[in-house]
């Protein structure tokens, strides 16, 4: 208040007497309420490639050690952990993985024996380790992506040591030692068991070039298989027959060993293995019939899932997950002050909270003894922040400056879906008048933008606005599209001040000394500050507030001129109030308006509405020069369409090639292959039977990965028989007997992998921190669609390995015999009638 300032006459002035000095706080430029409590919104980012969950303890004892120091009632609320919903994902997944593990290590022990399982076990822990540490070499942490790669694999770890361990068992029961049987038993599957492997791997390796945000959060799947699957082939054909050659157990029934008499087919006994045969017998008598109706189930399997299905939502980009939290977003009036947007939005808060909101008071904090800031069963957090002007991004991250958050509880604890929640949240704000209010469901997963995104693209800015709010009237017609948007501003209410430059130079000014006078009289300019002990407070020079909120203030404006003489504002500008363009969106250099819509999809997935939206656009007529495009989830939709198809065909092509090298034919890899196409009937199916839509990302994955796996016990069982046939045994006999001495390693390896999956499916797992129960999963939300296309398919595969694949393979063998025989007598006949015309007969 004692600061001198000099004049420009030289003479000292008290600051005190030329302008109104006083301490107060900066000027609101935002409000946040947090459950109708005041609050302050602070936001924590990590940096790329570094831990979250380390970050958030690191925070969290920051606030442990300054707390006492903080005004009594201060309260801290984690409104957005997403360290917490990490270690909730991963806790869940390895709740999955665990019981997966241990429903896999039960039927091996259950099938196999206690001495025979635990050799077999070791597999998993093995394999596991060799993968963990190729992973953490290559810098890979345990993301979401990499644990329910291991779920998917936990099941397949065991497949190659099953066929050993089985093999090197049936030897010993035969009489071979144990090491006679390890090496000669191993040696007999080693090549159909790495070829076997490399299928799988052929299957998952073109998904290691997918480009683009979806290819960023898929690649971990393919890598994370190929390096797991690796580590179990290195494992069961160098440990465990190691391990078997120490401690198998030498089956009391076994016969002396005299030649090659161990290497015979098992021996055909037990319900089981009679049923079987006498089911391949059947089956090798009637092959057509077999082949008929393999073909006719598939193709009926098909149908039924597009008829119960597929007719309604048949595609689906990404998996629609139950949203942890919405945001009500507010478009406000161009030119709304802060505390019109708190008014409307506090209205927001008032809706949200229902019965809970305190009509006497301005809180709405919770009073019943159930305890949540609404009357809604799911909500948790009403999170409000209001912004005088856009700001960047929010809390919130895929929303406007302006919006009411709500976050639910965790999906453990919800008395309903929260889906039903959000419906009734739509009701609630559907006739709150003075801004467009609109829903956004938190995003999980990959950015993939609205399921509805339309960008319009051309020259004029309100040309492009005209046809925005055609389109928008087009797309409320199309039933189930819901908050409707743009990114649209017609114009801003703003003072424009036109400065005669000629007149603005007799005084020694110019546009910029001009416009630095105006900035600093209305926004404020801050000139320097003092110290108070070990606070510095800023000096800030503007207008009174007063002055600031009229216009008439400009003309009786005084501007300082060089030569220390004052310029009225107004003698050298004209000032009007006019409009000017709100914003200018760009993108690759042109002009663009953005259109977004919701898809309620509970009823019909967005890839169904977009197409009814591009028949509604298409006879809609453009003025030339103006284009729309469908990007967003459209655009990515279409790319992972385009690369999963392309990696699909890859797949078989390399898993063809792997099989003809192996097997040195062409067309017992087609007869292999055919098992492939038939699978896909059993993954319909399972679609089918949980009503889901085809899931272009998930499913299609799930149809690559079926197409790998369901190759490998084919592999195996085609080997032995090629094998059984070398020793002279009949087509007949030999595909009867080596189906009988697969039958149970292949039962197993499909048990095993269709077990591990389970969790994932039914969302149901054993909580092993917690030692409870666990009935949800969120992370089976994600992957579902994927496990039960492979676990379904994998069933249909398992039937088809062990009697559609004999009965192809009986079928083929017989017409090569057929045709051979044919071609003797053919030769046989050419050969006597040289033979009557040489006159030698």
């Amino acid at each position: 208040y004692g600061l001198v300032v000099a004049s420009h006459n030289g003479q000292p002035v008290y600051l005190k007497d030329v302008a109104a000095v006083f301490e107060g706080f900066k000027e609101e430029s935002s409000r946040s309420r947090m459950n109708g409590l005041p609050a302050v919104n602070i936001a924590v980012k990590k940096r790329v490639g570094e831990n979250i969950i380390a970050i958030a303890g690191e925070v969290e004892k920051i606030i442990q050690n300054q707390q006492p120091t903080w005004p009594s009632g201060t309260e801290i609320t984690k409104v957005m952990d997403k360290a917490k919903d990490t270690e909730r994902m991963v806790a869940d997944l390895e709740n999955n993985i665990l019981t997966g593990l241990v429903l896999v290590l039960g039927v091996i022990f259950f099938a196999m024996g206690f001495r025979n399982a635990l050799m077999v076990s070791l597999a998993i822990p093995f394999s596991m380790l060799l993968s963990f540490t190729i992973l953490q070499m290559m810098g890979i942490t345990l993301n979401m992506v990499v644990l329910f790669s291991l779920t998917l694999a936990l099941g397949m770890l065991v497949d190659n040591a099953i066929v050993i361990i089985e093999n090197i068992y049936r030897f010993m029961e035969q009489g071979a030692g144990r090491v006679e049987a390890a090496m000669k038993a191993t040696s007999e599957v080693a090549l159909p068991v790495i070829g076997s492997t490399l299928t799988t791997l052929a299957a998952f390796s073109p998904m290691l070039w997918w480009p683009g945000i979806m290819g960023d959060f898929m690649k971990y799947l393919p890598l994370t298989l190929i390096i797991t699957l690796s580590a179990s082939l290195f494992v069961a054909l160098v440990i465990n027959p190691a391990f078997a050659s120490l401690f198998m157990k030498h089956p009391a029934k076994a016969a002396e060993a005299d030649g090659v008499s161990w290497e015979q087919p098992i021996e055909i006994k037990g319900p089981l293995l009679r049923s079987y045969s006498g089911l391949l017998r059947f089956c090798l008598r009637h092959p057509l019939v077999l082949l008929a109706s393999a073909v006719f189930i598939m193709i009926f399997m098909i149908q039924a899932w597009l008829l119960r299905v597929g007719l309604k939502t048949p595609i689906e980009f990404f998996p629609s997950t139950e949203p942890k939290g919405i945001y009500v977003n507010a478009d406000m009036p161009e030119g709304a002050d802060l505390d019109y947007i708190d008014r409307i939005l506090e209205q927001v808060e008032q809706a949200v909270a229902g019965d809970k909101h305190r009509r006497d008071e301005k809180s709405f904090a919770p009073t019943a003894p159930t305890g949540g800031p609404s009357d809604l069963k799911n909500v948790r957090i009403i999170y409000t922040k209001a912004v005088s002007a856009s700001t960047g991004s929010s809390e919130f991250e895929a929303n406007t400056p302006n919006h009411v958050g709500i976050r639910f509880l965790d999906l453990a604890d919800r008395a309903e879906s929260s889906r039903t929640t959000v419906e009734q949240i739509r009701k609630r704000i559907a006739d709150i008048p003075g801004a467009k209010l609109t829903v956004a469901l938190e995003a999980e997963g990959p950015p993939t933008g609205a399921p509805i995104n339309i960008e319009i693209a051309g020259d004029n800015f309100a040309v492009l606005g005209t046809i925005s709010k055609e389109i928008k009237k087009a797309l409320a017609k199309l039933p189930h599209v819901e908050d409707i948007r743009d990114n649209f501003v017609e114009g801003t209410p703003s003072v424009r001040v036109r400065i005669d430059r000629q007149k603005a130079a007799r005084f020694g000014l110019s546009t910029g000394m001009i416009g630095f006078a105006l900035k600093a009289a209305y926004n404020g300019l801050i000139v320097s500050s003092f110290r108070d002990g070990s606070d510095d407070y800023d000096i800030t020079v503007q207008l009174p507030e007063k002055d600031r909120q009229v216009t008439d203030v400009l003309r009786e404006l005084l501007l300082p001129a060089p030569d220390g003489t004052t310029v009225p504002l107004s003698t050298i500008a004209e000032i009007d109030i006019t409009g000017s363009m709100g914003s200018i969106s760009r993108i690759n250099g042109e002009r663009v308006v953005t259109v977004k819509a919701n898809v309620d999809e509970t009823k019909v997935t967005g890839a169904v509405l977009r197409q009814q939206a591009e028949k509604l656009l298409a006879q809609m007529p453009l003025p030339p020069g103006y284009r729309v495009t469908f990007t967003g989830e459209n655009q990515e939709q279409q790319e992972s369409e385009g690369f999963l198809s392309e990696a699909f065909a890859v797949a078989l092509l390399l898993i063809f090639l792997i099989l003809v090298t192996q097997f040195n034919s062409i067309s017992q890899p087609f007869l292999i292959m055919t098992s492939v196409i038939l699978s896909l009937g059993g993954a319909f199916l399972g679609l089918m039977l949980y009503k889901m839509p085809f899931g272009v990302i998930m499913t299609g994955i799930g149809v690559i990965s079926l197409a790998g796996v369901v190759v490998n016990n084919a592999i195996v069982l085609i080997d032995y028989t090629n094998l059984l046939r070398t020793r002279g045994i009949s087509v007949r006999e030999a595909v009867v007997a080596a189906g009988a001495t697969r039958l149970r390693p292949v039962l197993l390896t499909a048990i095993t992998t269709i077990l591990g999956l389970v969790p994932m499916v039914t969302g149901v797992s054993y909580d092993f921190r917690n030692l409870a129960v666990s009935w949800v999963s969120e992370s089976s939300q994600f992957w579902q669609s994927m496990a039960v296309a492979v676990i379904f398919g994998l069933m249909a595969a398992t039937f088809l390995t062990l009697v559609v694949v004999p009965v192809l393979y009986f079928v083929l063998e017989r017409g090569k015999e057929q045709i051979a025989a044919g071609y003797e007598a053919v030769e046989r006949k050419r050969l006597e009638l040289y033979q009557v015309l040489a006159g030698t007969r």
